[in-house]
């Protein structure tokens, strides 16, 4: 080599070198702002607030997609128990019944200009699974008690969240709380029908709407608090505020054909026809996109990791974005928070063996990712299938509302209470993988945060909808203190 190409290789080499130097010192030196003080955990005594959370779990408050299934005398049994249960909050605030059984609570602020906040929860859960009744170490409507946790059917969605919010309102109020905001609580009783047309959350918000309401913040369930120790990796309390969640289609696939006797069978039968569109669909996934704030996420979480050669990794997003998205994109669990997602989860066809569907039909569930509209989405099945024997019907959908700033004061204001900026906590935004009541109120509220300040094994997490749910009895303090100072505070500016 002449010496123009030895002293372009040296520069190239220098780049090069002085490159990897700046990923190694910020994966050496790139750390979250901690604080000096510790998050302090509640140890005060929760006694009667875990009695008040038992007796709700023993209201079974079952909603059907039937209505006319639903024992609504349980309903009406469980706002006999919060009027007992809470009587400053009815006594001091405005109630109203909206829609049968959903229920709100309102409390004025002293200064009328300033837009209310809105605490939201649910009173309905979920059935059990017929059959799994005996597979409840404690019977699921037994609100069972054993020291350590409390089991039953709400014990984490939500009835833990809805009572935590009424004690932290009651306790304010006999202090004498008079915010400067005004103060909505409400109780949707059909939330667990997800995209129903008779969402009793979409008529507070369109009740709401009509009567010119808007509001400075919307806070509802989601998110959670998760202690991670992966040896050698993490050892921090994972807390994540959900600023997004996303949209919601239930498509019905259906082909029509001749039917017949199974003995003499066209090339393809009704469901061989729906099949091949099926495989079609889920050979066609859609590309992962890391959105922004899953990328704020990874990059918080990403500087509380030990591991060094991991660091390089984690603490150099901006350069490995892509190849962080590739590789979620190819793990289920982590690809569901950088794209939509599709599955066929019903079907159906010949009522026999020997008999050829004149009729086969398949449900798919898509969760939508923000941006990624109902119509966009069937207009994408349709193309992929790309046979006209195959017809769409949209059975119900939501689309995905707006994300939620990271940026406002009630974000702010939620990750100070939650432990952002101590050693052992990091706070950090994420989507909703379901649905949740505050997707009704983006026409009225750009501020709408979930947020679940028990702190709970992911293990537990897991018993949501399922058998043996259970909520920690150590966490129910420190999620009505959240409570309590999130709303003094919000509504005092």
């Amino acid at each position: 080599m002449n010496s123009a190409q030895i002293a372009a290789v040296s520069v190239c080499c220098g780049v090069i070198l002085l490159f990897l130097l700046v990923l190694i010192l910020r994966a050496a030196f790139c750390k979250n702002k901690r604080g000096d003080k510790q998050f302090e955990k509640s140890d005060k005594d929760s006694s009667v607030i875990q009695e008040h959370i038992s007796e709700a779990l023993t209201i079974p408050t079952v909603s059907q997609v039937n209505e006319d299934e639903v024992d609504w005398a349980q309903f009406e049994k469980f706002e006999e128990f919060l009027r007992r249960t809470y009587p400053n909050i009815h006594e001091k605030m405005q109630k109203m019944v909206i829609g049968g059984h959903a229920l709100t609570f309102f409390l004025p602020g002293s200064d009328p200009l300033l837009e209310p906040i809105a605490m939201l929860a649910h009173q309905d859960v979920v059935p059990v699974t017929p059959g799994t009744e005996g597979d409840w170490t404690h019977p699921a409507f037994s609100g069972h008690n054993d020291g350590e946790f409390i089991w039953g059917r709400g014990a984490l969605d939500m009835k833990n969240h809805l009572i935590a919010v009424m004690e932290a309102v009651e306790s304010l109020l006999v202090k004498g709380f008079a915010p400067k905001r005004g103060l909505y609580i409400l109780l949707g009783c059909n939330e667990e029908i997800v995209a129903s047309e008779n969402s009793s959350a979409a008529k507070i918000a369109a009740f709401l709407k009509n009567s010119g309401v808007r509001l400075k913040c919307v806070l509802d369930e989601g998110g959670g608090v998760i202690p991670l120790n992966v040896k050698g990796i993490i050892d921090k309390t994972l807390v994540g505020i959900g600023v997004a969640e996303k949209g919601y289609l239930d498509v019905e696939l259906s082909v029509e054909a001749k039917g017949g006797h199974s003995s003499a069978p066209p090339a393809h039968t009704a469901l061989g026809i729906l099949s091949k569109a099926i495989c079609a669909i889920e050979k066609h996934p859609y590309k992962a996109k890391m959105p922004d704030f899953i990328y704020d996420m990874l990059n918080i979480v990403g500087k509380d990791v030990k591991s060094f050669p991991l660091r390089l990794v984690t603490c150099n997003m901006w350069l490995f974005r892509p190849l962080i998205t590739f590789i979620m994109g190819k793990i289920p669990a982590a690809a569901s928070v950088v794209r939509s997602c599709t599955a066929v989860t019903m079907c159906s066809a010949s009522t026999a063996p020997n008999v050829l569907p004149q009729r086969a039909t398949a449900v798919m569930n898509l969760r939508l990712m923000p941006g990624v509209s109902v119509k966009s989405a069937v207009e994408r099945l349709n193309k992929i299938i790309g046979d006209k024997r195959v017809k769409l019907r949209v059975v119900k959908a939501n689309e995905a509302p707006p994300v939620s700033s990271v940026q406002t004061d009630t974000y702010k204001l939620a990750a100070k209470l939650l432990g952002s900026g101590t050693s052992d906590r990091t706070v950090a935004p994420y989507i909703v993988m379901g649905a949740t009541d505050s997707r009704y109120y983006h026409e009225i509220c750009d501020e709408i945060y979930r947020v679940s300040p028990f702190e709970t094994d992911v293990s537990l997490l897991l018993t949501t909808h399922g058998t043996n749910e259970r909520l920690p009895v150590a966490s129910i303090s420190t999620a009505v203190e959240f409570f309590r100072a999130f709303i003094a505070e919000r509504c005092a500016f």
